[in-house]
């Protein structure tokens, strides 16, 4: 009788352990698990040829700027209508665009160390080449700030630094050292986004800072070749589908996308979605 109630009281401690530790296996689940979004609906609507995945960047006012394969630079209105055009003056080859602000379009010109802002008709307002400043290594990645500023990415000395131009000089740096892999970093893109800065790494993941440049934390999105933002969302493209990711509920949510394409980046306008290749964009409407 003692021995049976000996297992009987073994049995169920084995089975509430087993309970405790599936319940404990739930919870630690990440908040930003992936759930399918069934509510939204792709229509194919036209597609065009462009130069790069990359190259690319939607404004606050909805325009979306590509560059076509000659490498000029062009804009699409709301209606998805070309409008405007800027042929660089140069060979340097851009490497990255950002248009949240219509008013300053930022380019960046990787071969050239070279930061150029172009107004609303797409014309030069400013041009700064990096090493007339002095700036020592070579910068990989760049993007304009809210406060017309520039955040830098050095893969020589492995910092993320804040040029201000009044200065002539950065006025914030962050070693990286400690952050990224040396041995296998691959930083793609750079952004300021609602006051944080995010950096894209390819094999690791994106790397959030502060307005600072305080390292905050690693969102584990390896294998992402850009990232864009709508809303409180960041949104990509990977494995076949678009992730978006909320910023503040940690909650991730995706949704899949054609499978014939090798699709590698994305921008939305609107109710408009642009999907990109190596060589092609795609259009699709998106309906609920």
């Amino acid at each position: 009788m003692a021995k049976t109630l000996n297992w009987s009281i073994l049995n169920s401690r084995l089975y509430l352990s087993a309970v405790l530790y599936l319940l404990l296996a739930v919870l630690a689940i990440p908040a930003f698990a992936q759930q399918p979004d069934s509510s939204v609906a792709l229509t194919f609507s036209h597609s065009f040829a462009i130069s790069s995945p990359a190259t690319v960047s939607v404004a606050r006012n909805g325009s979306v700027y590509l560059m076509d394969q000659s490498q000029n630079l062009f804009v699409i209105d709301t209606l998805g209508k070309p409008v405007n055009t800027f042929s660089p003056p140069s060979r340097g080859r851009i490497t990255a665009v950002e248009a949240w602000n219509p008013m300053k379009v930022f380019l960046f010109y990787e071969d050239r160390q070279e930061l150029t802002l172009l107004d609303r008709f797409m014309r030069p307002i400013a041009n700064t080449r990096l090493t007339d400043l002095g700036y020592m290594g070579n910068v990989q990645a760049a993007t304009l700030t809210s406060d017309d500023s520039f955040w830098l990415f050095n893969e020589s000395d492995f910092t993320l630094s804040k040029l201000d131009l009044r200065y002539q000089k950065p006025i914030i740096e962050t070693p990286l050292n400690l952050i990224l892999d040396k041995a296998r970093f691959d930083v793609r893109f750079i952004r300021e986004y609602q006051n944080m800065v995010y950096l894209l790494d390819y094999n690791s993941g994106i790397y959030v800072f502060d307005n600072l440049g305080n390292y905050k934390k690693k969102l584990p999105f390896a294998g992402v070749t850009y990232i864009s933002f709508k809303g409180n969302e960041l949104y990509f493209v990977k494995d076949n589908a678009l992730h978006f990711f909320d910023l503040y509920k940690l909650q991730e949510r995706t949704l899949p996308l054609p499978a014939d394409k090798n699709y590698l980046s994305a921008l939305i306008s609107n109710n408009t979605l642009y999907l990109f290749t190596k060589e092609q964009a795609d259009v699709f409407q998106l309906s609920r």
